[in-house]
């Protein structure tokens, strides 16, 4: 009865642990990028912007676009800033606005 009990109370444990990385993560890579130190926000970023993390997903999108700790590639740029404006995130959105200029309507995209 000991072990079922260490049981119920672990798997939540492991799960709450398992969140409080994931945020870590995020917030460490969100406050690397607001002091410029785009590198070590790419690192934490990515990882969550590929779990599908809005914020996380236009910045890795911005740093592509600039090169900023990574080499400049609008095709990446453009992939993140898309999936970021897909799913909602207003910075996203307000890209897309500029990158497509005034005579091209905002295009979204499932991929």
């Amino acid at each position: 009865m000991r072990i079922v009990f260490r049981l119920i109370l672990s798997v939540p444990l492991m799960l709450c642990l398992s969140s409080c990385v994931n945020y870590t993560n995020l917030y460490e890579g969100i406050a690397s990028f607001k002091v410029q130190q785009y590198r070590s926000a790419f690192i934490h970023l990515k990882p969550e912007a590929e779990k599908g993390q809005p914020d996380a997903q236009y910045a890795v999108g911005y740093m592509y676009y600039y090169g900023q700790g990574v080499v400049e590639d609008r095709k990446k740029a453009w992939y993140w800033i898309n999936k970021a404006a897909n799913a909602g995130q207003p910075d996203a959105l307000e890209a897309l606005k500029i990158l497509n200029g005034p005579s091209r309507p905002v295009r979204l995209n499932s991929r």
